[in-house]
């Protein structure tokens, strides 16, 4: 049974407000801003600043790790000649989804989802945004993810003091507001008081104009090991406590038994402060009653809690598939075998994920092209990335020396490790063409204007010589 407006705006809206909790989490731990380690209440404000400083940003890192192997380099609509490709192309650049796409896959691998809409503009061209998901909901297709079935986006306007939410459903695109404020209170939740805008219906067809960017299970790459980042950063505080607290050694004053003790006044009856009169200084010199010893405290050693940490590093590091390099930089020269295992696995990792957005980017093309009236008649939309396998321009033409010894074509070579696009190897191969067309002319022309050895000897004399 097919959802009324309101039964869609209403379960989409309340879908929202469910995940806003974890997708702000997820967000915070790449931002810097994890949770702070736990601490009493009477603490909360004295302390806060300090925990600050305990914090890593171990998200970032695993995010980046990865996000900086999906890189797409190029489509092809049929063939790299055809006219489809060429305007999907323009499409791309126009849109500069080199930045947008980039954008979407790190909310994939971070928040577990990202968003690309595709509208048109008022001069009928496509127009793709990658749309945040901390103000946007989609409703996935339980049988093919990467195709939503419901979606709003909402926005707040805060000059007008207004809410906007547009809602595709059904076929429908209609727009709702609201007032942002309730009785001069600022509202948090999305769910409740839209007003449906006169005259804001309009239509789409086929499915709703959001592509989604789904990442394994739907989880951000770190989310299932919130509890080990926590640890990291709870040890970090614990260290710092430690060393905060030792910064000056604690000195008390230790009697035996028979001693009279230090007296509490002086010869006048007042009160002896013996914090002011044993202030530490470079000249300082204190006189102590008989039987008074100083008793200063020892430093604690934190070589145990450094190792620990390290530990939960690599742990992580192993879980997520990161390259213990990148978390800790003494790591970075570790031998060659004990680093191609976790690089192995991270490429491994990247390639599943290419697999998993390559569908859903193609869709996205296909709707934008469809927005520009562009007939297909069948042709295969394909966006391609560069080898995850190869980041540095060093292992790139490492590797392709090798294929090229092995006997690989130069166009091989070029799109699957050096990471041409088609555009690109066309280009290339177009210019070599080109250089071998002049070193040709070059030689012949070499050759025509300089004469054999017989026509040297049998040359005529200049005219007028002696």
């Amino acid at each position: 049974m097919a959802r009324t407006l309101d039964e869609w705006l209403s379960f989409l809206t309340s879908q929202m407000d469910k995940r806003a909790e974890t997708i702000t989490l997820l967000r915070d731990y790449t931002t810097g801003n994890a949770r702070l380690p736990e601490m009493g209440p009477n603490l909360r404000k004295a302390w806060r600043e300090f925990q600050r400083r305990s914090r890593s940003n171990a998200a970032a890192m695993i995010v980046d790790a990865l996000a900086e192997r999906l890189v797409p380099n190029g489509l092809t609509v049929g063939n790299v000649d055809s006219s489809a490709t060429r305007a999907a192309s323009r499409i791309w650049r126009d849109n500069r989804l080199d930045v947008g796409v980039a954008d979407a896959i790190a909310d994939a691998v971070t928040l577990g989802c990202g968003y690309l809409l595709v509208s048109q503009d008022e001069d009928g061209h496509a127009v793709i945004t990658r749309e945040n998901p901390e103000i946007m909901y989609v409703e996935p297709d339980p049988v093919r993810p990467w195709r939503a079935l419901a979606a709003i986006k909402v926005w707040r306007d805060m000059p007008a003091k207004t809410d906007y939410l547009v809602m595709w459903a059904g076929g429908l695109c209609v727009t709702y507001t609201r007032d942002a404020f309730d009785h001069d209170r600022l509202l948090r939740r999305v769910s409740g008081q839209w007003t449906l805008q006169t005259g804001s219906i309009s239509t789409y067809d086929g499915a709703v104009p959001v592509v989604i960017l789904e990442n394994k299970n739907g989880r951000g790459e770190f989310q299932n090991h919130l509890d080990l980042i926590d640890r990291i950063n709870w040890q970090i505080l614990q260290r710092l406590v430690i060393i905060a607290m030792q910064a000056f050694r604690q000195r008390a004053l230790r009697q035996s038994e028979t001693s009279p003790g230090v007296p509490t006044e002086d010869e006048q009856g007042n009160e002896v402060d013996y914090q002011k009169l044993f202030e530490p200084g470079p000249g300082a010199l204190w006189e102590l009653p008989p039987g008074v010893e100083i008793w200063e405290s020892q430093v604690t050693d934190i070589n145990q809690i450094l190792t620990a940490v390290k530990d939960d590093w690599r742990e992580l590091a192993a879980s997520t598939k990161t390259p213990l390099s990148i978390m800790l930089p003494d790591a970075a020269n570790q031998s060659a075998s004990g680093a191609e295992a976790p690089q192995k696995s991270l490429v491994d990792k990247a390639r599943d994920r290419i697999n998993r957005f390559k569908p859903a980017l193609a869709v996205m093309m296909v709707k934008a092209l469809q927005v520009e009236g562009v007939e297909l008649d069948g042709q295969t939309v394909e966006v391609l990335f560069e080898p995850p396998h190869a980041v540095s321009m060093t292992e790139k033409y490492a590797s392709a020396k090798m294929a090229r010894e092995a006997g690989e074509s130069l166009e091989t070579i070029q799109r699957n490790i050096l990471g041409y696009s088609p555009e690109q190897v066309a280009q290339d191969k177009q210019r070599r063409s080109e250089e071998q067309m002049a070193q040709a002319l070059l030689l012949a022309a070499q050759t025509a204007g300089t004469p054999t050895q017989g026509e040297q000897e049998t040359a005529p004399e200049p005219v007028g010589a002696p």
